[in-house]
């Protein structure tokens, strides 16, 4: 199907489009995304959120289904909805993210008779196992199922998910440019505002207050470490269900006065800028962006080994491993960080920034995108 301004239009359905790493994805995707090729439109199935706010603000058309709750998702009257849509954008490509918009986008947009269907799996798990037998029985539907990681492949191939031969990885990546501040500067600034020391270790944590990111372990550990560094720090940014069982686990611990729970953020980059170490503490993953930035940031990272983070980490290099769930294996290694010499963080730190402008940028994921839209495409346009 060809345009009349020649433009490939793709609709990217996803579930949600609230601040986390899955959206802030897609706002680089369609941000980036060649516009004299291609023509974005962006639907979310629950209501407009902040970074739906943001793609609207790169000229990108945003719409909503205005599902409320988890369980009206699936509702007559939201597949009505995206029906209408699909039938007014007449897009070449529908791409989903996330489950709920995979099963729903490739059901719908097989009906529609949408010609190219892609789904990307983000992450090893999808909270049950059922909805890896839909995804499973749905496959047939879609073209294309795009991975994250090498990892969350072989996973999903295991499980069956997917079939060997129709997904492709393509690694998630940032824009580096937002991570290139004065490192001083920001130190100052954002110390000052938090009443941090100069010379205080603090370390952070990026991610969504849920179980996935296994934020008990991180606060057990830290607690293993606070005799040991009574002025050493915790910065976690996010929101999340879990923010209230945190706060009281803290509080029981008698932490408040060294973690801090600052909700999310539009400057994760300053925060970054202004601690020593980078903690994450997930039960599972798909490729974070959180430890990605954290790298792009110069920050030494540690992380469980979970999902693709052993593709971004190699140990005693790029960051250090612990396995999940092990809160005195994670303090172990945060006081091993810490003990090393200011100069020996920083080469761990200048190493991961180095892979992740080698292998991770927004730039590269962008471009692998559009290559496969094209391939589609024009496989599409031949067997006409």
């Amino acid at each position: 199907m060809k345009r009349k301004n020649d433009k490939i239009k793709i609709l990217y359905l996803v579930t949600e489009l609230k601040t986390g790493g899955v959206k802030t994805l897609i706002l680089g995707l369609v941000k980036k995304l060649d516009r004299k090729k291609f023509e974005p439109v962006v639907v979310s199935i629950t209501p407009i959120a902040e970074i739906g706010k943001k793609i609207e603000e790169e000229g990108v058309k945003v719409l909503s289904l205005s599902a409320n709750f988890k369980y009206i998702r699936y509702s007559p009257l939201i597949v009505l909805r995206l029906i209408s849509i699909i039938n007014k954008e007449k897009p070449e490509i529908l791409h989903s993210h996330i489950f709920s918009a995979d099963f729903l986008g490739r059901i719908i947009g097989k009906f529609c008779k949408v010609p190219i269907i892609i789904s990307t799996i983000h992450n090893e798990k999808f909270g049950r196992e059922f909805y890896e037998k839909l995804l499973k029985y749905t496959e047939k539907f879609c073209d294309m199922t795009t991975i994250v990681s090498q990892n969350v492949a072989k996973v999903m191939v295991e499980k069956k998910v997917v079939s060997e031969g129709r997904f492709r990885v393509i690694y998630n990546g940032i824009e580096l440019n937002s991570f290139n501040l004065d490192k001083d500067l920001m130190r100052k600034k954002i110390r000052s505002e938090l009443n941090l020391k100069e010379n205080q270790k603090v370390l952070i944590s990026v991610g969504r207050l849920t179980e996935q990111k296994g934020y008990p372990c991180l606060i057990e550990a830290f607690n293993n470490l606070i005799k040991k560094y009574p002025d050493l720090a915790l910065i976690i940014l996010g929101e999340g269900e879990d923010r209230e069982k945190l706060e009281r686990e803290v509080k029981i611990k008698n932490l408040k006065e060294n973690i801090s729970f600052l909700r999310n953020k539009d400057n994760v980059p300053e925060y970054l800028a202004a601690s020593d170490v980078f903690v994450s503490s997930s039960l599972w993953e798909g490729l974070p962006l959180s430890i990605l930035e954290a790298m792009a940031s110069r920050l030494p990272v540690i992380a469980t080994q979970v999902g693709g983070v052993p593709e971004i980490i190699k140990e005693g290099e790029t960051g250090f491993l612990v396995e999940p769930k092990n809160s005195k294996a994670l303090a172990e290694k945060i006081g091993y960080l810490l003990s090393l010499p200011q100069e020996e963080r920083k080469k761990v730190g200048e190493k991961g920034r180095k892979l992740v402008e080698e292998k991770f940028t927004l730039d590269k994921m962008v471009k692998s995108y559009e290559n496969l839209y094209e391939e589609f495409c024009t496989k599409r346009n031949n067997t006409k």
